[in-house]
């Protein structure tokens, strides 16, 4: 493995690139752990490289920058088609779009890696709008805290990304993954070019009689632990720099897959948030003792010294006052009022009452027919939720059109009636009065928001991709709402496959839940 200069100096110069192996070989000395720094630094990789070999050379990075004490979140900025989520093993849940387009947190957004400690932001749900996260104004004020609490946020991002340029306000840095045919994968185009720190590429072909063929499968065989790097090394302000000059930082977490390995908890490692601060790490508890404890005690040395005084001790009854005192009655002890018990707040859960009932109101054999007949209905009767259900009949999808959601048959009698008044329903294609209300209990949950805005544009996202969804406002204990995010609704598991797959589909984790929240008016 051949090294470039440490650092590249001027912006737009580009090093020499450097042969890097993530499967065999340590970190090169201008990206190693010890050089780590906090705030952003973008992974600049070339799509005509081996995806692959660029995702595994993000997760060395970032692995490595962990182990030297530098806490590490890794973001995917490859919105249009990711995959360094699936390279890791991880789901593409909630991530980079949500927490710019969505109000998503980005504490909950951020997901522990097993076996390697740093965090990972997948790219998330779907925009056609990639750039406009990147410009998103609210980037300053994130960038903003990972400066402030000393961690490292990777930036892994296509050279040809739209308004990449809009990413220099805040990132001066950058590390190009890939081009080892000669060509950099640095934008020419570039106003303001980035400051080069290494140029790192796959090795070589003819370099193959010192790598092996076969890449090894498993995560932790992909991406071996990091040395560990000595006190004096470490860069400023890190734990491995504040752990003492006899100490030596180990990485301590467990190689995934192993019987050993513990659960990772979302907790141990802090993720910096624009309002998160080094008081919320938790700190080692001392040890208290029990008051109960103490109260036992201190009852066994009355006793002992009641029976054992007169035996052990001349004179102690005469301490204890004269004969005549010893001999009178005691006098009836004062009762003690109990102690109030202290009292604990409640935790904060949802209160929501269950909705399984709705009105049937149409099937179509399209997605586009049904999406039609719902918006048209929903302006008609604003004050009613109208949702679309995919549902598979004997290998058939058909989009059934349905309204409202209530605890009980008789909310949703009234809005039966309306509908059939207004001649929104046919009522003999429906099969009778009666079979109109549907007992639904289920639907899949997309996500919960604190803002009715938010959802119905998180809804509005996955309706524009054909995937029907809904809004659902949900109380809380304290007295507050947040929104839901709800897809289809169901009588049971197997009624629900053709949502599942229309889900899977779309990289969306499917998560079938009993349908609850404030149900809405209904027209009268």
């Amino acid at each position: 493995m051949t090294h470039s200069q440490p650092h590249a100096g001027d912006p737009g110069r580009v090093p020499a690139p450097t042969f890097f192996d993530p499967s065999f070989e340590r970190l090169p000395a201008p990206v190693a752990g010890e050089t780590a720094a906090p705030g952003p630094v973008l992974l600049l990789f070339d799509r005509a490289a081996d995806r692959s070999w660029a995702a595994d050379a993000a997760v060395s990075l970032a692995t490595g920058w962990h182990a030297a004490g530098r806490r590490t979140v890794l973001a995917d900025l490859c919105l249009e088609d990711p995959f360094l989520h699936e390279r890791i093993g991880m789901p593409n849940q909630d991530g980079v779009v949500d927490i710019f387009l969505y109000g998503a947190s980005l504490a909950r957004s951020a997901r522990a890696v097993p076996g390697r400690g740093f965090h990972l932001i997948s790219a998330g749900t779907y925009s056609d709008d990639p750039g406009g996260v990147l410009r998103n104004p609210r980037w300053d004020k994130i960038v903003a805290g990972f400066r402030d609490n000393q961690a490292a946020l990777l930036l892994f991002v296509p050279s040809d990304a739209p308004e990449l340029a809009s990413l220099r306000r805040f990132a001066s840095e950058a590390i190009l993954l890939g081009g080892g045919d000669g060509a950099s994968p640095m934008p020419a185009g570039l106003a303001d070019p980035f400051s080069v720190r290494a140029w790192l590429t796959p090795p070589r072909r003819d370099d193959a009689a010192a790598v092996p063929a076969a890449r090894p499968a498993s995560p932790a065989d992909r991406f071996p632990e990091p040395e560990p790097v000595a006190p004096w090394n470490a860069p400023p302000g890190t734990r491995a720099e504040l752990a003492g000059v006899n100490d030596v930082i180990v990485p301590t977490a467990a190689v995934p897959g192993s019987p050993a390995a513990p659960p990772v908890s979302p907790e141990a490692i802090p993720v910096p948030d624009p309002e998160w601060t080094d008081a919320d790490e938790p700190k080692k508890r001392k040890r208290a003792v029990s008051p109960l404890l103490l109260v036992l005690l201190l009852v066994a040395l009355l006793a002992a010294l009641v029976f054992l005084g007169p035996q052990l001790i001349p004179g102690f009854p005469d301490l204890l006052g004269s004969s005549t005192a010893r001999d009178a009655e005691p006098a009836p002890a004062k009762a003690v009022p109990a102690a109030a018990a202290p009292v604990r707040p409640q935790p904060v859960a949802a209160a929501g009452a269950v909705l399984p009932y709705s009105v049937q109101v149409r099937n179509f054999q399209s997605w586009d027919d049904a999406a039609v007949f719902s918006r048209e209905v929903s302006r008609r009767f604003s004050e009613a939720q109208f949702f679309i259900v995919p549902e598979a009949n004997q290998g058939i999808t058909y989009w059934k059109v349905m309204a409202g959601m209530a605890a009980d048959t008789t909310a949703v009698t009234a809005l039966r009636e309306r509908l059939l008044a207004e001649k929104v329903i046919e009522e003999e294609a429906a099969g009778g009065r009666y079979a109109l209300i549907d007992h639904r209990p289920l639907a899949h949950e997309l996500g919960e928001y604190p803002t009715a805005e938010a959802a119905r544009a998180r809804a509005d996202s996955l309706t524009s991709r054909a995937i029907p969804a809904y809004v659902a406002p949900v109380p809380y204990t304290d007295g507050t709402e947040r929104w839901k995010v709800y897809g289809g609704a169901y009588r049971d598991t197997a009624s629900a496959a053709a949502m599942t797959e229309l889900l899977k589909g779309a990289s969306i984790p499917p998560r079938l839940v009993e349908r609850s929240g404030r149900p809405p008016a209904s027209p009268k």
